[in-house]
């Protein structure tokens, strides 16, 4: 691979099984389940200063080139389930996280751990994630729909422009400025109209620079949380400079030795095909189906469907009847809670502040329904599945 050091072991292509992408697709709902229109059209942002909504459109205008060094706290508090401790630390505790970014697909992002680190990659249409501890540079392409949430998803400014790419129908108000990594950054509050969801506000401040803004920092706020209170999400910028960072810095490599592993994405259909999960319905909840983007490497994923506008939204996914009764029990013994009209073994809900989750057995499979809605969403949703969708 050009740029890459020698690597002496190369292992076999990874597949993606049933268990990973049950809890990928969950834990992504709150991070990732708007890629279908991240990048919105925007009006002509110059001069944002203090106008919201000018300040919002500078955001979403265009990636800005940077460096710097961020410090993400998650307080979704999401339970213990096996398969989901590593998203849970991520989304729940403190991670440093550094930030190198030339363009919207040329950049890198490090995990920093006490015991090394673990980095991602964006070159084009391929990832790289280079994992320190098990000396291993995995290569990812083409880059696939469904994914664990990492590091790089928290970094404020991706972070930032995903959630107002979501959002840009919500009012938004001016925030006072803060000074933040050397600089006076103007603030924006959006406040989610869907009463449904469990955002209440999505706090942005951003540097007005030529062509854009650079989000410093970001912070999420769940619904009858008060302000006062932690946010579910805080992400801020402890360093930064502006511009592109050298060519050589966001080039993977590594060692002589190494392991090398080449991801197949594209078996991720195969998977889901393999589960026989009928066509998700147009409507679920209430809420309308997004269209997910279709790469010609994974076609249409069978089964899967995104569901609502705006921040509200929940991802649906089919499972496997023994993953499913799995997380079912542990869920329970986790703080889950019945579902009306399933029995015990058959359903459990798991909600947090920010964060709902449901997961429900049939005969034949079952399914995960997970997102920034409120309970009641998903249960209803369930409840529909259960009753119009084969046993």
């Amino acid at each position: 691979m050009p740029g890459c050091g020698t690597v002496e072991r190369v292992s076999p292509p990874r597949r993606f099984g049933r268990r990973w992408l049950l809890v990928g697709a969950g834990a992504t709902a709150l991070l990732a389940a708007g890629s279908a229109d991240r990048w919105l059209p925007v009006s002509e942002a110059s001069g944002p200063g203090s106008d919201p909504a000018r300040l919002r459109d500078a955001v979403l205008s265009g990636v800005v080139p940077h460096t710097g060094v961020a410090s993400s706290a998650g307080g979704l508090g999401l339970p213990d389930i096996p398969n989901l401790e590593t998203t849970a630390a991520l989304l729940s505790t403190t991670t440093r996280i550094r930030v190198q970014v030339a363009a919207a697909d040329r950049w890198r992002i490090d995990q920093l751990t006490p015991v090394g680190e673990i980095d991602a990659y964006r070159a084009g249409d391929t990832e790289y994630v280079w994992d320190y501890g098990f000396t291993r540079l995995t290569t990812v392409r083409p880059i696939p729909p469904v994914r664990l949430p990492r590091a790089s998803d928290l970094a404020p400014a991706d972070l930032a422009r995903r959630l107002l790419g979501i959002t840009v129908a919500d009012p938004v108000v001016a925030l006072p400025p803060r000074r933040i990594a050397g600089y006076d950054a103007p603030g924006l509050r959006v406040s989610p109209s869907d009463p449904d969801t469990t955002i209440s506000r999505i706090d942005v401040w951003a540097l007005p620079v030529a062509g854009g803004a650079l989000p410093l920092a970001l912070r999420v706020g769940a619904r009858g949380v008060p302000d006062s209170a932690a946010p579910v999400v805080d992400t801020e910028f402890e360093t930064v400079d502006l511009g592109a960072p050298p060519d050589s810095a966001i080039r993977p490599t590594a060692p002589p030795g190494a392991e090398r592993v080449v991801a197949q994405p594209g078996d991720l259909a195969a998977v889901l095909r393999g589960l026989d999960a009928p066509p998700p319905p147009d409507t679920l909840a209430g809420r309308p189906r997004v269209d997910l983007p279709v790469d010609e490497s994974f076609g249409v994923l069978p089964g899967v469907a995104v569901y609502g506008n705006g921040i509200g939204r929940f991802v649906l996914v089919p499972a496997g009847r023994d993953v499913a009764r799995q997380i079912i029990a542990s869920a329970g013994s986790a703080g889950g809670g019945p579902i009306l009209g399933f029995p015990p073994d058959r359903a459990v809900r798991v909600a947090t502040p920010a964060l709902s989750v449901v997961v429900m057995r049939r005969r034949r499979g079952g399914y995960l329904l997970a997102g920034t809605v409120a309970p009641h969403v998903l249960e209803l949703g369930a409840t529909r599945l259960l009753n119009e969708v084969r046993p």
